[in-house]
């Protein structure tokens, strides 16, 4: 069966304009581009795409793009990139620009991040984004990355194609958190106070998810009511507070069980849950399925990889 993201994102993008290049590789690697759009690279507005699993990176070569994130108006031009972080709606507004897009299921980037070595700078918080503007030399080298990876998603699977695909991601990654590391990110304050509310609970829950899963502890350290995280949370994230904690803390946990290094105790004191048979009702209950169910299906043991070596 079809994974609804890749069927939906697939859809929008043959409908809003079917020269565009869209490939996916065992439903976790996503890519897609219009760089064989010379004359009209437009890419007719498409609605709301859900993106729950997925960290996205969009890079612009030229010409200009908008979008909404999160509610968040974003605008880009030439040289712009866009590190998107899973739980976010993308709504693109209008795009006039030659681009290029990847996607990453949530565990397998966390694990590659890990491995390359994120910049400090950056934040790995759900429900937001991380906007840059690079040189062009910069640009250049991540499309010819790109290159090497869309290159390799359409070859004929052997193997080792996921092993091939992860190492020209690593490559990607690696020149990507070189960049951002020494790029002034494009910052986005808000005057609005529940817009504010809601940052600080992401950079406050990005600090406490493994300890704190109550409404009332981030209500505390932030010195507001509870109903003011609960309102942000609703209107940002259109979820309740409970609902962006519990999802934040799956995400996290995902990203420990994927790299099968700990067993699903480990991974239950881990994260400060009272008993193992408490930590697989949760996950089960947040996820529909149980810590050895997801294991036994998504364990990077199984999938026999080999280390990236950039």
């Amino acid at each position: 069966m079809n994974d609804p993201f890749d069927t939906m994102l697939s859809q929008i993008i043959q409908t809003s304009n079917p020269s565009v290049f869209f490939n996916s590789f065992q439903k976790d690697y996503h890519c897609f581009d219009n760089l064989q759009m010379r004359n009209d690279p437009k890419i007719n507005p498409f609605s709301t795409v859900y993106n729950e699993n997925f960290h996205f990176v969009i890079s612009v070569q030229h010409g200009t793009m908008n979008l909404i994130i999160n509610g968040q108006e974003v605008k880009l031009k030439s040289n712009d990139f866009l590190l998107i972080m899973p739980f976010t709606k993308i709504e693109v507004l209008t795009s006039f620009c030659s681009c290029f897009c990847c996607a990453i299921t949530n565990y397998i980037a966390l694990d590659l991040y890990n491995m390359i070595g994120m910049p400090d700078n950056i934040s790995e918080n759900c429900y937001t984004f991380h906007h840059y503007h690079f040189h062009p030399q910069q640009t250049e080298m991540l499309l010819n990355d790109y290159m090497r990876l869309k290159a390799i998603t359409l070859r004929q699977s052997t193997p080792l194609h996921e092993e091939m695909l992860k190492s020209a991601i690593g490559i990607f990654l690696s020149h990507m958190f070189s960049f951002l590391a020494v790029t002034n990110k494009i910052e986005y304050k808000s005057p609005l106070f529940l817009r504010q509310v809601f940052d600080k609970f992401l950079l406050a829950l990005s600090q406490h998810y493994a300890t704190e899963r109550k409404v009332e502890f981030y209500a505390k350290l932030l010195d507001v009511p509870p109903k003011h995280i609960t309102a942000a949370t609703n209107r940002y994230a259109e979820k309740t507070a409970s609902r962006v904690i519990n999802e934040y803390v799956i995400f996290k946990i995902k990203a420990v069980l994927y790299n099968n290094q700990l067993s699903v105790k480990a991974v239950s004191d881990m994260f400060n849950f009272p008993s193992q048979s408490f930590f697989g009702r949760y996950f089960k209950r947040v996820t529909g399925y149980s810590p050895a169910r997801f294991m036994s299906r998504h364990s990077k043991k199984l999938s026999k990889q080999t280390p990236f070596m950039p």
